[in-house]
């Protein structure tokens, strides 16, 4: 029987090697880090994708000067990410738009952050902004026709992405979540999407409390983003999430 687990995991004479998509640098700790951890300890070979450099991110307070840049901080995230990259043993990452994840014959571009409002706590909206450097502003094929470059290039054989929620709704998560399955369609390649909520119906679920200090090493990493506690974490926002051990999975029906 086959079960995400299954397809991500390498099998005698059947190696994998999956390929997860992300929104913005920390998502994939806050949503996959666990999971992250847990195949690079078991030898599995992972890449990771990042669509933005979360320009728009908030800054918990007195960690970066009060006078810092839109640019200083995409300096600073993409430090941080390479820090928790390293505690969680990924080797390879790009950002989307950037060779070898751009179309051929196109030139670089940087898709920026969105952004987002609350709707209500623990779901956000799209934000009020029309930047049209923004990843929800590009076209889906153009988005889709990047990651297919790298798809052929490096030759995933699993993608993994969020589900149709998208984490908590921010407009580049559901996006990240488009270019994902469209890809996966595309390439002929199975899909794995990581439940939104502790309570969502058809996953299947997985303790990975084993990787607990190798995620923390990892959030600690984003100081400009959150702040972690012994057993939670407190956003920039304020907002208390636990750290995120247990984690939901399903293969997409193709």
């Amino acid at each position: 029987m086959t079960t995400p687990l299954t397809v991500l995991t390498a099998a005698p004479g059947a190696p994998v090697f999956p390929l997860f998509v992300h929104a913005h640098p920390d998502d994939e700790t806050l949503d996959t880090g666990a999971l992250l951890a847990w195949l690079t300890a078991q030898h599995v070979h992972v890449e990771l994708v990042t669509c933005t450099r979360g320009e728009r991110g908030e800054i918990v307070e007195g960690v970066l000067p009060t006078n810092v840049t839109q640019d200083d901080l995409v300096r600073v995230r993409q430090r941080e990410l390479a820090c928790a990259l390293g505690a969680l043993g990924v080797p390879d990452h790009e950002f989307l738009g950037s060779p070898p994840a751009r179309a051929q014959d196109q030139q670089p571009r940087v898709y920026r952050d969105s952004g987002m409002r609350w709707i209500r706590a623990g779901l956000a909206g799209p934000s009020d902004g029309d930047d049209p450097q923004t990843l929800t502003a590009a076209s889906l094929d153009e988005l889709v026709g990047d990651l297919m470059w790298l798809i052929e290039r490096v030759k995933p054989t699993v993608l993994v992405g969020y589900d149709d929620l998208g984490s908590y709704g921010h407009p580049d998560h559901l996006r990240a979540r488009e270019i994902t399955l469209a890809a996966a369609r595309q390439a002929g390649l199975p899909m794995v999407e990581v439940a939104s909520t502790e309570d969502a119906a058809g996953f299947e679920w997985f303790d990975l409390s084993d990787q607990r200090e190798t995620v923390i090493k990892a959030l600690r990493c984003y100081a400009t983003q959150l702040t972690v506690h012994e057993d939670h974490i407190v956003h920039v926002g304020g907002q208390r999430a636990e750290i995120r051990l247990r984690i939901g999975l399903r293969l997409v029906p193709q």
